[in-house]
């Protein structure tokens, strides 16, 4: 499956744009867009390299830690 482009250009100035985004309702949108996606592509990157198991500590912590 070919790689899907979130953005043009390096994500490092894309990502350097979110705190400066007015009004601020806009910065509060793209952060939880962000978290979205990253939530998203860890649930991925869990099934593709993790589904057999493996020794990541953070796959074992709980909501209570």
């Amino acid at each position: 499956m070919p790689a899907v482009l979130i953005t043009r250009g390096r994500m490092d100035d894309q990502l350097g744009k979110i705190p400066s985004l007015t009004p601020r309702h806009e910065r509060r949108k793209a952060f939880r867009l962000l978290v979205a996606v990253l939530a998203i592509t860890d649930v991925r990157r869990r099934e593709r390299y993790c589904s057999n198991g493996c020794s990541h500590g953070w796959h074992r912590l709980s909501a209570a830690d």
